[in-house]
């Protein structure tokens, strides 16, 4: 009998097991049942059958339950490893750098020093997976820094820009707490829209500068744009105190060190800061992979330096070793445009005289080199007779559209100097289309047009309101309106600019003198009267201001 009894318990324990499994209210209810029974009876054997398997729903249960709680940071941790497993985040970073480097040329006109050796690509599979294991932890936790960081940079990678400026400005903003990282993303990003014409507040960029500046790993180049604005804002020690201090773990900052102490009189510290940015960019002339910026780095140091011609010497060198190189072509040009600017001196007889070859021998190793013909151009005021290859260069530079705006405007006047006004006219013309909003260039052309015939008033009276759109009160285009009124035989019109002209500025004596003429061509004889004397006395007092400083240098 209690053989039976046992093996029925034994079965009845089966039971209670399994209902661990499908039925744990079971379980329980099954102990609070025996716990009862034992209660009342006093019976030891039914409530030791249930005692082991409420420990054992205890057990299972408690470990199912601490899983529950504590799955979401096993989860965000095992996501993580796995994801920095598919794809570092210093893969992600060089990677995004890689897609932003033509971008970042353009910005800076110089390549990273970071990118001197290929990096492995990312597949698209890996870049698929990386994002939805971002995504995945950020749902877990929506805070994680670097999940957002690593899902801005795929996003940028694989060409979704706004998603990427989405992710990469809550962190930049300090919403998760710093990362100077997602600061160095923006910044760039602002610069690229600033070059590309696009309004970006300077406050924004400045402020993602200075935070991406506490990054180790900055792209040094934005440090270099930072102490640029900074300098330009005049805040050049504040520069040059942090150029100092990214220099010492990023030595190719010295070049920036180099142009900010050329603006200073620090020449102590130029020549300190010379010596070793040009030891830097030539050790990296020497090594395996030299950088094209390497030698026009070490160049820009010796230009600032005022060692021209070992400028021209090193970039000559490359030129040697490359047949073609756009950037070093452009660069030697230059140089050996400003050796030609140390020829140029003038006579005791008055004139100008200039080593023209040196000029030819800048336009022959950069023919598409606006500023040669900007300095073909100066010759003619300077009345120094250019060389028939470097008229032939400015012939074509016009017919190309390779001259800008002050090469036209310094034509313009050597050909008005010379009475040709027609070559004049066509030149301020042409000036005009390069730089629309120059107002001087705008009153000259409207001056010239009026005076060489009768013909052209409508077209300079249009010229010069314009210009006064932009500048309501400017003296000298008032001055220009009553002039080309007078021409049209219109003095009522011509005295109201006249006396707009003098009230926007009083010291026009000049204009004054033009006002008296204008008066007396409409019969005002009173006024003119009055402004005749008035006019006197100015010149009068004028002259009493000139011969002061001549008396008291005679008495010396």
């Amino acid at each position: 009998m209690a053989h039976s009894v046992t093996a029925e318990n034994a079965k009845w324990l089966g039971r209670e097991f399994l209902k661990i499994f499908y039925s744990p209210v079971g379980v329980a209810g099954g102990f609070l049942d025996a716990f009862r029974g034992w209660k009342f009876s006093r019976s030891w054997l039914r409530f030791w059958f249930h005692l082991p398997s409420l420990a054992l729903l205890i057990g299972v249960y408690l470990i199912f339950g601490f899983s529950i709680f504590s799955r979401d940071d096993i989860r965000i941790q095992l996501f993580s490893v796995e994801s920095q497993k598919q794809c570092a985040t210093k893969t992600i970073e060089e990677t995004c750098s890689q897609s932003q480097e033509e971008d970042f040329v353009k910005v800076f006109g110089v390549s990273s020093a970071e990118m001197n050796h290929a990096k492995t690509p990312i597949s698209d599979l890996t870049k698929r997976y990386v994002e939805l294991l971002s995504k995945r932890i950020l749902a877990l936790q929506p805070r994680d820094q670097v999940a957002h960081y690593r899902l801005g940079m795929i996003y940028s990678i694989t060409g979704q820009t706004e998603a990427a400026a989405a992710e990469m400005f809550d962190l930049a903003s300090g919403k998760y707490g710093e990362f100077p990282q997602a600061n160095a993303w923006m910044a760039g990003e602002l610069l690229k829209k600033k070059v590309a014409g696009v309004e970006v507040p300077i406050q924004e960029v400045l402020s993602n500068l200075e935070k991406a500046s506490k990054w180790k790993d900055v792209d040094f180049r934005l440090i270099s744009v930072y102490a640029r604005l900074l300098d330009e804002s005049g805040e050049t020690l504040k520069a040059i105190a942090l150029v100092k201090n990214a220099a010492i773990t990023r030595p190719e900052l010295n070049l920036e060190l180099v142009r900010l102490y050329s603006k200073t009189d620090s020449q102590e510290e130029l020549k300190s800061s010379a010596i070793s940015a040009e030891d830097v960019f030539t050790k990296r002339l020497n090594s395996t992979h030299p950088q094209e910026s390497d030698r026009l780095a070490i160049a820009e140091v010796r230009r600032l330096t005022n060692r021209l011609e070992k400028a021209a010497e090193i970039l000559t060198e490359g030129l040697h070793k490359t047949s073609s190189s756009p950037a070093i072509q452009r660069e030697l040009s230059e140089i050996q445009r400003m050796i030609y600017l140390r020829s140029i001196y003038k006579t005791v007889a008055g004139p100008y005289e200039a080593d023209i070859s040196l000029l030819e021998k800048a336009a022959e190793t950069d023919p598409s080199n606006p500023n040669i013909s900007f300095e073909i151009a100066k010759l003619l005021p300077l009345r120094v007779k250019p060389s028939k290859e470097l008229l032939e260069l400015l012939r074509k530079h016009i017919e190309s559209g390779i001259t800008n705006a002050a090469a036209h405007v310094l034509l313009a006047e050597g050909f008005y100097a010379f009475e040709n006004f027609k070559e004049a006219i066509k030149n301020w013309e042409l000036a005009l289309i390069k730089d629309p909003s120059n107002i001087g260039t705008m009153n000259n052309l409207a001056l010239v047009l009026a005076r060489t015939s009768e013909t052209n008033i409508d077209r300079s009276l249009s010229i010069l309101n314009k210009a006064l759109s932009l500048s309501p009160t400017n003296a000298e285009l008032l001055d220009s309106l009553g002039d080309v009124y007078l021409i049209a035989n219109k003095p009522k019109e011509a005295i109201n600019k006249y006396e707009l002209a003098i009230r926007n500025d009083p010291r026009r004596i000049e204009t004054q003198k033009k006002l008296l003429h204008a008066y007396q061509l409409n019969g005002m004889v009173d006024m003119a009267k009055t402004l005749s004397n008035e006019i006197e006395k100015k010149e009068l007092a004028k002259a009493e201001e000139e011969r002061k400083p001549l008396e008291k240098s005679e008495e010396k």
